[in-house]
């Protein structure tokens, strides 16, 4: 062999070592261009796995917050539940205990007042018998002397004592009327179980009806459903009422629908009706008024059951 020909063979060796080392970097620079994409896609699903445990942990908080916040609710609107049925409760024992305790001290004023106003019955029924019998007595005897031939000076006395008795007669006139005011006054008429007001007497029933047989039942304690011409009447009535009960007043359209009229015959002047009504709904119709606890009217189907208020005079 030559030495050129061994020149070549060396530089053909030298190049082939060095395509080898080319080939040796590029497989070794391959597999690390390949396994970027993968892992990209290895560490979004990292982040994706990270990002839901967070949101799941997120929420759980959340949801334990809420459900505190909603038992928490739940347990403020039972104790707020507790407590306005243990007032309601203590307020009705409240009240039935006034109530017994005025009860007896209203009966006992009550059987004083029917003394007395028995008393001024029995005075004012002698005085009334009194003036007819001592006064025809009296005018008997001034007219016989009258008839007689008496002197001058007797007749003008006799003048004098006619003047005398018809001003006592005015003057027993003036008191029999203040004691009739007074015995109306006391109001010591009103029967048991009535409650007195002003110069009438009320009954609340402890039962329902409906309004024509309530009407019925006031007629046969010679009264009638309550007829309302005050507002210090209304206050009254709604003072007697418990917050749960209504109460049928003596007022209805029923002859005619938005023409009210009382059961004593007179038209409604003046009235408490609640926001919105009478709005006279259903089928069958609303004829027939109601009073709440509040003082409020609402218009109601007559033929429903509801308690009832009797009134009468004293």
């Amino acid at each position: 062999m030559s030495q050129g020909e061994g020149a070549v063979g060396i530089y053909e060796k030298w190049d082939f070592a060095e395509e080898m080392e080319l080939e040796k970097q590029e497989q070794r620079k391959a597999p690390k261009g390949a396994s970027s994409p993968e892992r990209a896609v290895v560490l979004l699903y990292v982040l994706l796995a990270l990002a839901f445990v967070l949101f799941m942990a997120l929420t759980i908080v959340n949801l334990q917050r809420v459900s505190a916040a909603w038992e928490a609710l739940e347990q403020a609107q039972m104790r707020s539940e507790n407590s306005h049925t243990t007032a309601w409760h203590n307020l009705s024992e409240v009240q039935h205990t006034l109530d017994k305790q005025l009860s007896g001290e209203l009966k006992a004023i009550h059987s004083r007042l029917l003394n007395v106003s028995q008393e001024v019955e029995n005075m004012r029924w002698k005085m009334t018998q009194c003036k007819a019998e001592c006064g025809k007595e009296l005018s008997d005897r001034l007219r016989v002397l009258e008839e007689r031939d008496a002197p001058e000076p007797v007749l003008r006395q006799l003048a004098e004592v006619k003047q005398e008795q018809s001003r006592a007669s005015a003057l027993l006139d003036t008191v029999l009327e203040e004691m009739r005011n007074l015995s109306e006054i006391l109001c010591t008429r009103c029967p048991a179980g009535w409650q007195q007001f002003a110069k009438a007497c009320y009954f609340f029933s402890t039962t329902t009806k409906p309004w024509l047989a309530a009407k019925d039942s006031c007629a046969n304690f010679n009264a009638h459903l309550a007829v309302v011409n005050d507002e210090q009447e209304n206050k009254f009535l709604a003072n007697r009422i418990m917050e749960n009960r209504v109460f049928w007043l003596g007022l209805t359209d029923m002859h005619k629908e938005g023409n009210w009229q009382w059961v004593d015959g007179r038209s409604l002047s003046l009235s408490f009706w609640n926001s919105g009504e009478p709005n006279n709904v259903g089928h069958q119709g609303e004829d027939c008024a109601t009073i709440y606890s509040n003082g409020r009217w609402n218009d109601a189907t007559c033929s429903n059951a509801e308690a009832w208020i009797c009134e009468r005079s004293c």
